[in-house]
């Protein structure tokens, strides 16, 4: 036996005959090539380990001439046949989940085999899974798929029934266990894992039962080439990749399947659903209201468009303490918020809607959130999800997003977390992130503004740093220091889940210290930062420019308006208390006079149109990139015509710097899963919290 080294998809005879320097690796997911050196380490340590698990297969014999001896010659191993049979039944097989075995037909003479077996289905169709017998087929002994699974994850081999030890490939196991659920004695398999079911059997799918998902999938491929009926919009003239965006919510409605529209900022994710409703209710008539569900800040917004776009569709603001759902009922569109359709669930959930559609339905991440909980409970014949970031943290937001669209589709979190959530955030599993990227890609359709908008006007992106003062940075560092020892401590006595509330606490502390120390000092120590965006305020106001600022703190907007006040400049601000919020944006978008918008993050940061500015400043990052590029986004959309400045002000060497790089980490999570045609302290692990602590 020869311990060596190998390349995937290389034999390992190629790396011994030939002196090979550089190999290439495709990236599927992020569609690059990579050229790599082959790095020719000394592998003694798994010699090593390979001869220590040997000598523990070695029969323990009374006198030295009866001892076997195990031969080694560098990286060859010379065995005796009862030694190499211990080692091969008791070893092997937990070797194979690290290594790759080569020249297996070679172990026969010990009942040793690698078998690919046959998958065989036998199915009946339910309403959104089909259920039956799956049995795997090993040269002609047909074995239970689930007898399979368990023999595998018990031994790592299936035993045949002359004894034989099959050897099967651990991701095809891998692959039947993500698509294949037990129920009962019989394998159920979803609707949606059906293009991952003909991909294993490695042909078409022909059977009667499958048409349905066969139609579907097949479908998708001539959707571009549809013709569509124009939908009854006025005022408006649906760009092309616009069209290609209500053909698609079409095509779903036909199917009675939900989608997610994650479309960039600024590229009209909301005309786009008023286009498929004023199609959908000249079709189907007015019998059946819609429910929008939204932030409080987008009501009148899509009130407006609905109005501008499809003055015949009829429309009721749900939300006033004088809301009356008779009369909201009689409507064919229903605008409500996420907190209303909680408060509201039990006069909400049984009525029969056409459509439930939630725009920013990142609101809706948390599984166990109240608000999440009452949103599962309406009913709709179609639903429909807006997002330009359907995932900000974490996975789990992604299967709450489909447990609206498609309740069927990943079964439960417990299961999800299993197939998915834990090999990719965990091991970050190559595999079965495609199988989850090829399950959901037909129910996500994303555009990005830089390949379907040719004419916009470019966005460039600075990070404009400062430094401390000294008494600040003094600060800085004392609670710093303090709450890195007081911090461990609580986790050691407590857990990280139980001591989440103290170390939000210190990181909101240190994150005003960064950005202004005002809050922190009552005044005394005065923030350098806002001296720098008074600075660059004053500069981007006197060559003629409009600018939109957004803090995280409701003291940074306070402030940051003294401040323009002391200048003599006009502005308007906005925070969550703030009511009449279009009268604000109107006034900022038509009157020259008023040179800057200052809002809050969370309330400025979505369904806002403020074209009127072309340079924006984030005062303090947020944990989630996502939230500060839907911010800019208000800026960089339709109807801009200069180019966009986008500044993030980042004070040097504290938690503002440590942010920027947590920012990048959630930034690759979204683009590995979500693919283009996405943070709260929630998300933060214990290495992430000595990170943001370190001094480095």
């Amino acid at each position: 036996m020869r311990v060596g080294q190998s390349l995937p998809e290389v034999g390992v005879e190629i790396l011994n005959q030939f002196e090979l320097f550089r190999f290439a690796e495709i990236n599927d997911l992020e569609r690059i090539i990579t050229i790599k050196y082959i790095e020719r380490d000394p592998i003694e340590s798994i010699i090593q380990e390979v001869e220590n698990l040997l000598k523990k297969q070695t029969p323990k014999k009374r006198t030295k001439t009866e001892r076997a001896e195990i031969i080694r010659e560098e990286d060859l191993f010379i065995i005796p046949q009862e030694i190499a049979s211990n080692f091969i039944y008791n070893e092997l097989p937990e070797l194979l989940l690290k290594y790759q075995l080569f020249g297996a037909e070679k172990l026969k003479s010990y009942k040793i085999a690698t078998v690919s077996p046959t998958l065989s289905m036998n199915l009946s169709h339910n309403i959104d899974f089909f259920e039956g017998e799956v049995t795997l087929d090993f040269d002609g002994e047909k074995m239970n798929l689930f007898d399979v699974l368990n023999q595998y994850n018990k031994n790592r081999y299936v035993q045949l029934s002359d004894g034989t030890h099959a050897l099967v490939n651990e991701k095809y196991i891998r692959r039947l266990e993500r698509i294949f659920k037990k129920k009962d004695q019989n394998a159920q398999v979803s609707f949606f894992d059906m293009p991952l079911v003909e991909e294993i059997i490695e042909e078409k799918i022909t059977s009667e039962i499958f048409q349905r998902p066969k139609a579907f999938y097949s479908g998708l491929n001539e959707i571009s080439t549809r013709v569509l009926q124009q939908p009854p919009l006025i005022n408006a003239t649906l760009r092309p990749y616009q069209e290609q965006g209500v053909k698609w919510l079409q095509y779903l409605q036909e199917y009675q399947l939900g989608g997610c529209l994650a479309d960039d900022m600024g590229l009209g994710k909301t005309l786009q659903t008023i286009a498929l409703l004023a199609s959908a209710y000249k079709e189907k008539g007015g019998d059946k209201p819609s429910l929008i569900i939204m932030p409080k800040s987008l009501l009148y917004n899509w009130e407006r468009e609905v109005s501008r776009f499809a003055p015949q569709l009829t429309t009721y603001v749900f939300h006033s303490p004088e809301r009356e759902l008779e009369t909201a009922l009689k409507n064919n569109l229903i605008f409500t918020t996420y907190s209303i359709a909680r408060n509201e669930i039990e006069r909400l959930k049984d009525i029969p809607f056409l459509y439930v559609i939630l725009d920013e339905s990142q609101n809706i991440k948390n599984i166990n959130a109240l608000t999440t909980k009452a949103i599962m409970l309406l009913e709709s014949e179609y639903r429909l999800a807006l997002s330009g970031t359907p995932v900000e943290n974490n996975l789990g937001e992604l299967y709450s997003l489909f447990r609206f669209l498609n309740p069927t589709m990943f079964g439960t979190i417990t299961r999800f977390t299993k197939d998915y959530l834990t090999p990719i955030q965990k091991s970050n599993d190559k595999l079965a992130m495609q199988h989850l990227r090829k399950k959901i890609y037909p129910f996500i359709l994303r555009r990005l503004k830089k390949d379907v908008l040719q004419d916009l006007p470019d966005k460039i992106e600075q990070v404009l740093y400062v430094e401390m003062s000294d008494e600040q940075k003094q600060l800085y560092d004392q609670r710093r220091q303090f709450y890195q020892f007081a911090i461990g401590s609580e986790i050691a006595q407590k857990g990280l889940q139980n001591s989440k509330f103290f170390i939000f606490q210190a990181l909101n502390e240190l994150r005003q210290i960064a950005s202004l120390p005002e809050n922190i000092t009552n005044g005394r120590i005065i923030s350098p930062k806002r001296e720098l965006l008074q600075e660059q305020l004053m500069d981007t106001i006197a060559n003629g420019h409009k600018a939109l600022v957004f803090a995280n703190y409701l003291n940074a907007v306070e402030l940051i308006g003294e401040t323009l006040n002391a200048e003599g400049i006009d502005y308007v601000s906005m925070t969550g208390a703030t009511r009449d919020r279009q009268k604000l944006v109107d006034r900022f978008q038509n009157d020259p006079n008023c040179k800057v918008f200052i809002m809050t993050l969370k309330t400025g940061g979505t369904g806002l149109n403020l074209t009127a500015a072309d340079t924006i400043f984030i005062f303090d990052p947020w944990w989630n990139v996502a939230a500060e590029n839907q911010a800019i986004d208000r800026s960089h959309r339709f109807g801009q015509v200069n180019k966009v400045l986008a500044y993030k002000l980042i004070t040097q060497n504290t938690i503002e710097e440590k942010i920027l790089q947590l920012q990048q980490v959630k930034k690759e999570l979204f683009d590995n899963i979500i693919e283009s045609d996405s943070s709260s302290l929630k998300s933060l692990s214990e290495d992430d919290i000595n990170f943001i602590l370190g001094v480095n």
